[in-house]
């Protein structure tokens, strides 16, 4: 059973409109929380010889009642995207949008509705509940149960069920730590069932290490094949002007949900081929060097191995960034990147600059990235690649006050064979930490 919902955006504008005016009057008595931000964004593409793409995009976020952590709580983040001109469509988009109650006066807490669990589970979103008690000031335990969403098409599907346990450690200086046991069902099919950890280190000012992994549990799976996530970030501070940033991920490309459904359309399948895991591996290195107050220098390696097709690339970047060049107000960045390997891309590079004027902001740049994604007829993400490609962009960014603000972008690519330009602009609307009186 499948439920959607939809929203045109001419309707979405007023009402978010509406909302934040009405949330915000400027009289009355009693207290109510109310930290709200609109964006309406515009952006247009045209490449070679196609027809002009342009699309409406607006987005509210609001939270209500009481600052979160302080009792109860009213969360929304939500999207409307609308492709102008014939043959548009109109997407309703829910990141969250939920009640909950957490007060530092109660050992209780809870949130209903849609939200994400990608720090206290590692499960992402989740359509349901999710309730817990706190032992003490630093440990937690709790659980929850719901659905899968389709955030991006509004879709709940009632037959593709998450559930799952977790406990949290937040110590001093920022120091945490999430353990949860997840369980994913689809038609009442075990679809996953594994272990999730991950953990903030501060060590000291110097020695910062971040990670996660997954651990999986179902039956039939190689004992080499049950970490199927791993990821680490290692920050190092040995000198006021030298740092060392290290990092590692491993883990899978699969569809877990599309596999289960391939193999209900095609039972002649083997269950081996569609949970196949297709193992993808990245580490790197960076040494950063600051000689000077306003100026930072860079060296930084990364090797990558698809290790079920045995193919490796390796890159080589070299940068620098400053602030304020020669205290003329303007700020520089750039690098340089070597690219060698069995799928790698052309070298690269990309070069900017920037200055404030007051409320102002202006910043250009020249690239030269030469790889991206496209999906084929069969919707297969297929990497296409440009041999000769720059892009040159140019944008603006004025701050009229604290609660109004605008952007603008132009960006303009080229190669021999082609060009394309694109452009945004942007309003920003913001109420932060706002009390009014009813």
């Amino acid at each position: 059973m499948r439920m959607k919902m939809k929203m045109s955006s001419s309707v979405f504008i007023v009402l978010s409109l509406f909302l934040i005016s009405f949330l915000h009057p400027s009289t009355g008595t009693g207290n109510i929380y109310i930290n709200s931000a609109f964006y309406q964004d515009w952006m247009g593409f045209k490449s070679t010889d196609t027809i002009f793409y342009n699309r409406l995009s607006s987005r509210l976020k609001l939270e209500l009642l009481n600052r979160p952590g302080n009792g109860w709580t009213l969360s929304f983040d939500v999207r409307n995207r609308a492709t102008l001109g014939e043959g548009g469509s109109n997407q309703f988009i829910i990141y969250n949008s939920y009640i909950s109650f957490k007060s530092l006066s109660s050992r209780f807490f809870f949130s209903l509705g849609q939200m994400n669990l990608y720090d206290t589970a590692g499960i992402g979103e989740l359509t349901g509940g999710i309730a817990g008690f706190r032992i003490n000031r630093e440990i937690s335990i709790g659980g929850y149960a719901g659905l899968n969403p389709d955030i991006y098409n509004t879709r709940w599907d009632t037959q593709y069920r998450k559930y799952g346990m977790f406990t949290t450690f937040r110590g001093e200086n920022a120091r945490q730590i999430s353990l949860s046991y997840n369980f994913l069902s689809y038609e009442n099919q075990t679809e996953r069932e594994y272990i999730y950890a991950n953990a903030l280190f501060p060590f000291s000012s110097k020695f910062i290490i971040y990670g996660s992994i997954e651990y999986e549990l179902r039956e039939g799976i190689r004992d080499e094949d049950r970490i199927t996530h791993l990821f680490t970030n290692a920050r190092f501070h040995p000198l006021n002007k030298i740092s060392l940033n290290f990092n590692f991920s491993s883990g899978r490309g699969i569809d877990y949900h599309k596999y289960l459904l391939d193999y209900s359309l095609d039972p002649s399948l083997r269950i081996s081929n569609i949970e196949r895991f297709y193992y993808s591996e990245t580490y790197g290195l960076r040494l950063t060097f600051s000689p000077l107050k306003k100026l930072r220098l860079y060296v930084s390696k990364r090797f990558s191995e698809l290790k079920d097709e045995n193919i490796k690339n390796n890159s080589t970047r070299f940068g620098l960034s400053s602030t304020d060049v020669f205290n003329s107000g303007f700020g520089i960045f750039g690098n340089y990147t070597l690219n060698k390997g069995d799928l790698s891309e052309s070298n690269s590079y990309i070069f900017s600059i920037s200055r404030n004027f007051s409320k102002l902001s202006w910043s250009m740049s020249l690239s030269s990235y030469f790889n991206s994604i496209r999906l084929s007829a069969s919707d297969t993400p297929e990497i296409i690649h440009y041999p000769d490609r720059r892009t040159l962009t140019t944008d603006l960014f004025y701050y009229l006050n604290r609660s109004l603000a605008f952007s603008a972008e132009y960006s303009f690519s080229y190669s021999k064979n082609f060009t394309d330009h694109q452009f945004f602009l942007r309003m920003i609307y913001r109420k932060r930490q706002h009390k009014v009186k009813k």
